[in-house]
């Protein structure tokens, strides 16, 4: 090979390791050292009382009577949720009690449903919440229910159903944008937040419960309805951010039962389309950081859905 040859030959590998180095991602360049522990919490534990609240949030109750349908008929509905406000001490559930989360992101959720009349005098109902982020979260959560009517006698009705869900919300909920605006370490980040965090909450449960009906006389009299459920809660909470220079991908899991009760009721707004109402109470048990024992910190809020029947 001759010299100018194979100065030409070390000009091309000089330049095509420049161009290299100039579009691979900083990230990619040099991947970050990366924290992974399991940690299986106790189902009254602060982080745990975070997880089931806003899964306790996402129960799929009845939201009105049991009712017979007709087999092969369909109603489609809008559901809305409130989403509790919480201070400054129920935020305070990171590392056992010792940071404070951005939880307060929506007053409100929705989600939609479809009911399909069965045999035998039950329904099947699937609920979707679709992937739209809102400040930040994301919620990715498919739920289904199967209820059948076991009395309709009059005004009163007696019914039971077996529900579930299966999903994840998403968003940056350890370390916000406003977090990693401050230096790591400072006052304003003490946590060593260096980008918002890409974390991942999974809400799955199963649950049972029961619910009766009663219709009060009168054209535009409501349909009530009362029930009480139980469910087992499986969540975890996978964390993602980088702190102080590593990438910190904790799992959290925790699992328990809960108990709920509701009560509401439904009008009818035309012939085929109604409005329902609903209060929805969960008792919540947390042992907050300092306290010798578990105290009660529950979950109470309003549900709302229209429903409109397609057949």
């Amino acid at each position: 090979m001759k010299p100018n040859d194979s100065r030409s030959l070390m000009l091309l590998l000089l330049l095509t390791f420049l161009s290299f180095a100039l579009v691979v991602p900083p990230g990619m360049a040099q991947e970050l050292p990366v924290v992974d522990p399991v940690e299986d919490l106790d189902f009254d534990a602060p982080e745990s009382w975070a997880m089931k609240l806003y899964a306790s949030v996402s129960l799929l109750t009845s939201l009105g009577p049991i009712e017979v349908r007709e087999p092969g008929s369909v109603e489609v509905a809008l559901e809305g949720l409130s989403v509790p406000h919480l201070d400054r001490e129920q935020r305070t559930v990171g590392f056992g009690g010792r940071k404070e989360e951005d939880l307060n992101r929506t007053p409100v959720w929705g989600r939609g449903r479809v009911t399909v009349g069965l045999p035998w005098s039950s329904a099947v109902t699937l609920a979707w919440a679709p992937p739209v982020r809102l400040d930040g979260v994301e919620a990715s959560l498919v739920s289904a229910a199967l209820e059948k009517n076991l009395l309709n006698r009059g005004p009163w009705t007696l019914g039971v159903r077996l529900y579930g869900q299966v999903g994840t919300v998403k968003g940056d909920l350890t370390c916000t944008k406003e977090d990693a605006q401050a230096a790591p370490g400072s006052p304003g980040n003490a946590f060593g937040c260096e980008a918002p965090s890409e974390d991942e909450v999974t809400m799955d449960y199963l649950g049972l419960e029961l619910t009766a009906g009663y219709a009060l006389r009168g054209r535009r009299a409501p349909q009530l309805h009362l029930g009480m459920a139980g469910q087992r809660l499986d969540t975890e909470f996978q964390v993602s951010a980088q702190t102080f220079g590593f990438l910190d991908r904790s799992l959290l899991r925790t699992e328990g039962e809960t108990f709920s009760m509701h009560g509401g009721a439904t009008w009818q707004l035309a012939q085929k389309a109604r409005l329902s109402l609903e209060a929805f109470y969960s008792p919540l048990s947390v042992q907050r950081l300092g306290a010798l024992s578990s105290e009660s910190d529950d979950l109470f809020h309003l549900r709302a859905m229209v429903r409109y029947r397609l057949r």
